[in-house]
C-alpha cells in the first residue's frame, strides 16, 4: 500500500503556519491551537472511520 502523499499546496500550508507557530511568544495562543490541532485530528480519524465502514459495510 502506497503511503498518503500531501500536496505541494498542502505542504505550503504546513511550512506557513509551521512558521507563524515558531514565531509566537504567546503561550496561551499555542495552547488553543494545540486543542484545535487535537480536535481536527480526532475529527479526521472519525471521517477516516466513517469512510471504512461505508465502503466495507463494517
Amino acid at each position: 500500500m502506497e503511503p498518503i502523499a500531501l500536496t505541494l499546496g498542502q505542504k505550503f500550508e504546513i511550512e506557513k503556519f509551521s512558521r507563524e507557530i515558531d514565531s509566537s511568544n504567546d503561550p496561551q495562543a499555542l495552547r488553543s491551537i494545540a486543542k484545535d490541532l487535537l480536535v481536527a485530528w480526532k475529527q479526521q480519524q472519525a471521517a477516516s472511520a466513517w469512510v471504512l465502514r461505508q465502503t466495507y459495510g463494517l
